[in-house]
């Protein structure tokens, strides 16, 4: 079965106005904000706090916009979580740690899933008009759609590590005299060289444009003719000896050539803009109370952890609702 992995972190995604929240000045002592889906409670919080690592919950105890960030993305984690076990979501394997439940991430993450997958099938049913969207951006930045120049290589690789860098240097040498005194180059690489990846094949490399070719060293390999053998070429751990098999000039794509891309990028877009339009919605919640003195209280207790105390920053009065979106 194929598995999805979505990288979950939600405390900073989108930067968005203060939403207009409804303040219940009669939620439960221990109930931070509550809206259709869930409630966010002290306990969420603190066992959110357990779960960072120790340096990590020493900085946020002591920075107010790092107790906002972290409210803010345990209120988006639990929405979504709630709207997936509606929905019959199925939990997502989430990569990497993040704050909130383990259990409600997964969820989160499956119902980031659902709405990826709604909205790329949103997207290809209207494949034709974003396909005349596609020709116009193709017509107006023709230059950005084009194959770049590149060039077919075969490398020998001598390596530096438990030779030396003398050592090295003359076995390099060595191998490219053989192969100017009419040594077959493939032979010599299965002899000479210590890249095991290409070794057995000779040497032979694929096209490599200039960006793909490391720290630009090999750069010059661009000015070489086709059949040329270089000098040796120091590059991080070891000495080369290029021969370029081949060279292609860039050339422009046709809109043909050059539509898949373009409707990948477009795709890709459509999707985020409904991801963002989600989590606007959980902030701007009509139904979205905070327990704002509560809320208040998480955020004074920063300040004062703060160097310097309270006066380092504003009371807490002014300090945004848990609502409200992180900067």
């Amino acid at each position: 079965m194929k598995r999805h992995f979505v990288f979950f972190v939600l405390c900073c995604i989108f930067s968005l106005p203060i939403p207009q929240i409804a303040f219940a000045d009669e939620l439960p002592a221990d109930v931070l904000v509550r809206n259709r889906w869930m409630e966010l409670t002290h306990a969420d919080y603190e066992s959110a706090l357990r779960k960072l690592p120790p340096p990590y919950r020493s900085e946020l105890a002591g920075s107010p916009k790092r107790v906002q960030d972290l409210l803010n993305s345990l209120l988006v984690t639990k929405t979504l979580a709630a709207e997936a076990r509606l929905h019959g979501v199925k939990p997502a394997a989430v990569a990497g740690t993040g704050p909130g439940d383990d259990a409600d991430r997964a969820l989160a993450a499956g119902e980031l899933l659902r709405i990826d997958t709604a909205a790329r099938k949103t997207f290809d049913s209207h494949k034709g008009d974003y396909e005349r969207h596609a020709r116009e951006l193709y017509a107006v930045d023709r230059d950005k759609y084009q194959i770049p120049e590149a060039v077919r290589l075969s490398d020998i690789t001598i390596a530096i590590k438990d030779r030396g860098e003398d050592a090295a240097l003359a076995r390099a040498r060595e191998a490219r005299e053989r192969i100017r005194a009419g040594g077959d180059f493939a032979t010599v690489a299965r002899e000479y060289s210590d890249d095991a990846k290409t070794r057995d094949k000779g040497g032979a490399l694929p096209f490599l444009s200039r960006s793909d070719l490391r720290g630009g060293q090999l750069g010059p390999v661009f000015a070489m003719k086709p059949g040329e053998i270089s000098e040796p070429i120091k590059m991080a751990g070891g000495y080369h000896i290029v021969r370029l098999d081949e060279h292609r000039p860039a050339r422009p794509l046709t809109f043909e050539e050059a539509l898949d891309s373009i409707m990948g990028a477009l795709r890709g877009q459509y999707m985020q803009e409904q991801r963002q339009r989600r989590i606007e919605a959980i902030y701007r919640d009509p139904q979205l109370q905070v327990n704002q003195a509560q809320v208040d209280a998480l955020v004074a207790r920063a300040e004062t952890s703060r160097p310097g105390g309270p006066s380092d920053s504003p009371g807490p009065h002014t300090a945004p609702p848990a609502a409200a979106a992180p900067k």
